[in-house]
């Protein structure tokens, strides 16, 4: 066997080892997104009164808000108007156009006003 003969083979020996199955791909997408992951923050006394203000705000006003949530690990915002806080379920209700979305108090970062 000639040396070009070889290094063809070679290359046909470890060919399959370059494959990346779709398996291997989802774990390593997985993996990324499981880095960028951040902790459910923890509010002091302060931050909740502020937000109880504009929550109060929103409520009797029905004006627009934003508010950013943690949820499994990630940042989320939403821009509507507090429709409900109910304390028994620690839970607030925003309306966002016709849709209407729940939200755990303890997953609250923070509520801004927007107007």
């Amino acid at each position: 066997m000639n040396q070009q003969e070889h290094l063809q083979r070679g290359n046909i020996l470890w060919e399959s080892s370059r494959m990346f199955l779709p398996e291997h791909k989802q774990a390593l997408l997985h993996r990324k997104q499981e880095i960028k992951k951040v902790e459910k923050p923890e509010l002091d006394e302060q931050e909740w009164q502020e937000i109880g203000i504009i929550v109060f705000d929103s409520l009797k006003h029905e004006l627009d808000v934003k508010v950013i949530y943690w949820n499994d690990g990630f940042f989320h915002e939403l821009v509507g108007i507090i429709d409900k806080v109910d304390l028994h379920l620690k839970r607030i209700k925003i309306r966002i156009g016709e849709d209407i979305d729940f939200i755990a108090i303890d997953c609250l970062k923070t509520i801004v006003r927007m107007g």
